[in-house]
């Protein structure tokens, strides 16, 4: 199963000749009989995704063998961010959302507290048997 896995999600390593593979050929233009006033518009450079992964790794040494999280490899190609800053991102809202469900469960635990402080009730102890104590009144009136 675990190979399975292995095929299916993209490791860092994974992804350097995958998206050399997605970047589609860039044909020559033909050339034309008028010259033209305007200059031609120059090729985007290619983008080093060797030097992209080997710096994500420096940064997050962690991730050696780990896939990428799908938000992080769909920054990096579909919108062409940088890999290391797309990884940061992604980081950065994991730890918001750990944090947002951090402080409603520390929310949820102070209402509990406090509900339970303004109880008129403090509860009853051993499931619901009421506990005998010494009660003054027979303490006094068996003491003749």
């Amino acid at each position: 199963m675990d190979e399975m896995f292995d095929t299916l999600i993209p490791t860092v390593e994974d992804l350097e000749p995958e998206q050399e593979a997605q970047q589609p050929q860039q044909e020559a233009p033909e050339p034309t009989a008028e010259p033209t006033s305007e200059p031609l518009p120059e090729a985007p450079a290619a983008r080093d995704y060797a030097a992209e992964v080997a710096e994500l790794l420096r940064e997050y040494p962690e991730l050696r063998g780990k896939p990428l999280p799908d938000d992080v490899t769909r920054a990096a190609v579909d919108e062409g961010t940088p890999l290391p800053e797309a990884y940061r991102a992604y980081a950065q809202r994991e730890t918001q959302a750990e944090l947002d469900r951090l402080r409603e469960e520390n929310r949820v635990y102070r209402q509990n507290a406090e509900a339970a402080r303004r109880a008129p009730v403090q509860g009853v102890a051993d499931s619901g048997a009421e506990t005998k104590g010494i009660d003054p009144f027979l303490a006094g009136f068996n003491s003749w």
